[in-house]
């Protein structure tokens, strides 16, 4: 009987390393890939902050939902908020930039 649970079991896991079961949705209700292509996007954004020797990238958190960047944190002045910015605009499959930069004093 034992033997019969593990092997049934085993198939299960097998099903749903192999995709099965896939197309549910995320914690926030978007569809699993909807939530990938938001995070493939924040990860994109996040390369092009770091590259840029204007931005401490470390001073900036990036989120993403539907395509929409929102930037938070505390930069040093107003260029490098701009500039954070437009770096994340520059992005591929950007849709708008939600600019929440706060200038340090």
């Amino acid at each position: 009987m034992m033997l019969l649970a593990v092997a049934l079991l085993g198939g299960c896991a097998a099903g749903t390393m192999m995709g099965a079961g896939q197309g549910g949705r995320a914690e926030d209700g978007r569809s699993y890939e909807e939530a990938r292509a938001d995070n493939l996007l924040a990860a994109a954004v996040n390369r092009a902050l770091v590259r840029d020797k204007g931005v401490r990238a470390g001073d900036v958190q990036v989120s993403v939902h539907d395509g929409v960047v929102t930037l938070t944190g505390t930069v040093p002045g107003n260029s490098s908020a701009e500039r954070a910015e437009r770096l994340a605009r520059e992005v591929d499959g950007v849709k708008d930039v939600v600019n929440h930069l706060r200038i340090s004093r």
